[in-house]
């Protein structure tokens, strides 16, 4: 069973989720949460990690992540073909004129997330300068972390559109779904359907940070504080409401935060309409920020569209709780990623070229002499059982010559092992087999007895037989009862004709006396005689 880490490098708090998975599924055997610490990103995300490693049970086969910060740059193209080495070759120039530096400082994969007829890919590309990535990289390496994907943020939600659509129940009506995710200082974009996956994305500055300065502002207290304070009591909409007048009047200063996500969110969805000619019809949010209370209402209002907070999957609940789902979303969808095979794994992976996986190859390399062995192992058995089975028969061909040259040599007075040759032997006219019969005046007295059908009532009074001609004379019930008898003798090969001689009734009237002439001429009679 292999053990799947997803790990979510917040820029707040650093969640994983732990899978174990097998042929028939996965399990969640694990989830925790670590907040980073004020200061350098680095440290702080390196302590958060680290953390998290030692103080959960994390320990994993492989490890998936998103890259994390605002670094990432996200590209839409509609690209006139569908083949995959024209798409390949192609992308670099398309990216490369989007780009404001060189093509060999950044690193890019895509996905191919629509086409049309066969005559046009849709694609969405995400771009990071080499630089970004090596920071990451070393990073992970030095706490002895090698992912074996580097995903795009966006691309996470894939597997929750293609593999958990329960998640989206009551918004089948919806054209499209926007998994919104308000992190602390970034938010995600997830366009899709369920069933069909991510079909539009993006990352976007702005999140909850703002939330908590818009409060600070507010009540003129310290950012930590109002931070603190929106964790504990923040509300939105009636959730605030039902507090009083402080929590309303910090919903007033929340619904300001919330103003830059909105600006961002609104031409999102109608990028992705122009695109698409379909209409977000739903969104589900996901996030830390979203576990704030009153929030899915407040969007509601804003947007004008069906909001719901995203709740995980049941299987999940025994080890993520429930106010955490929001949260632990991203990780969740990692862990899934990892999982994912086939048709189900989407392509994007920033692990390429100089940043390739190299535990694959790894892997293998420690394998090669187990593989080895067995393949040594298998070819000695299959070697073996040849010799084995050419023995056998060796020694069974050697009984059935022992058997055909003792009956060789009892009838033909002398030995014959080829089985052909015995065979002509035995058939040939100089042979002393030749003189036997193939026919005998008993065997065709058997042959007449056997075929007289036990329901036809009939006694013979006179039975003649020669080689060439049997005569039979007798009584029955009718002439019905001849008819079914001459059609019984009829039936076996060396009776080539059947013919009723006269009926008559016998003297009391009950019965009819017969006479049937069978002429005897079998198969091999015949062909003898030609």
């Amino acid at each position: 069973m292999a053990r799947i880490l997803g790990l979510d490098l917040g820029s707040y708090s650093v969640k994983g989720i732990l899978f174990e998975s097998n042929l028939r599924g996965y399990t969640t055997k694990a989830y925790a949460e670590v907040r980073r610490a004020e200061g350098e990103r680095t440290e702080t995300l390196r302590a958060a990690v680290q953390e998290l490693l030692t103080q959960h049970p994390m320990q994993a086969d492989q490890v998936i992540v998103a890259l994390p910060g605002q670094a990432l740059m996200t590209h839409a193209f509609t690209l006139p073909f569908t083949d995959p080495k024209r798409l390949e070759a192609a992308l670099p120039f398309e990216v490369e004129s989007q780009l404001p530096f060189d093509l060999s400082e950044v690193l890019f994969d895509y996905q191919v997330v629509g086409q049309k007829a066969k005559t046009s890919s849709d694609v969405l590309v995400g771009v990071v300068r080499k630089e970004e990535l090596t920071w990451l990289m070393q990073l992970l390496t030095g706490l002895k972390l090698d992912p074996r994907v580097i995903t795009h943020p966006g691309f996470t939600y894939q597997n929750l559109f293609l593999q958990t659509p329960a998640l989206f129940d009551g918004m089948a009506e919806a054209e499209a779904v926007a998994v919104v995710d308000i992190g602390h200082e970034r938010t995600t974009v997830a366009i899709g359907r369920p069933g069909v996956g991510v079909e539009f994305s993006r990352t976007f500055s702005g999140g909850g940070r703002e939330l908590s300065r818009a409060l600070a502002a507010e009540f003129q207290t310290p950012l930590a504080e109002a931070h603190q304070w929106k964790e504990t009591y923040g509300a939105l909409a009636s959730a605030a409401t039902a507090l009083g007048p402080d929590a309303e009047r910090a919903a007033t200063a929340f619904v300001r935060g919330l103003q830059p996500v909105l600006r961002e969110l609104r031409p999102t969805f109608k990028a992705f309409t122009s695109r698409s000619r379909r209409q977000v019809g739903a969104v589900v949010l996901c996030g830390g920020t979203a576990r704030l209370k009153g929030i899915a209402e407040q969007l509601e209002r804003d947007l004008h569209l069906q909001v719901k907070v995203l709740a995980l999957p049941t299987e999940a609940s025994s080890a993520v709780p429930p106010e955490a789902h929001p949260t632990a979303a991203q990780a969740y969808a990692l862990a899934l990623r990892g999982q994912a095979s086939g048709a189900k794994a989407p392509r994007f992976n920033l692990r390429r070229g100089e940043f390739g996986f190299k535990g694959d190859f790894d892997y293998v390399k420690d394998k090669v002499g187990l593989l080895a062995s067995f393949a040594a192992t298998l070819l000695l058995l299959f070697i073996a059982g040849g010799v084995v089975r050419n023995s056998v028969l060796a020694r069974n061909e050697a009984k059935v010559d022992a058997v055909l040259c003792k009956t060789t040599e009892r009838i033909l007075g002398r030995c014959e092992t080829n089985y052909d040759r015995a065979i002509n032997l035995l058939r040939g006219v100089e042979s002393p087999a030749s003189a036997l019969p193939k026919m005998t005046a008993v065997n065709l007295l058997a042959e007449v007895t056997q075929r007289i059908p036990t329901e036809v009532p009939v006694k013979l009074d006179r039975i003649q037989i020669d080689m060439e001609r049997i005569i039979l004379q007798g009584e029955t019930d009718s002439s019905k009862e001849i008819d079914i008898l001459s059609t019984a003798l009829k039936g076996h090969r060396c009776f080539r004709e059947v013919s009723p001689g006269k009926v008559e009734k016998t003297r009391d009237g009950q019965k009819v006396t017969f006479r049937l002439d069978i002429q005897v001429q079998c198969p091999e009679q015949s062909g003898a005689e030609t």
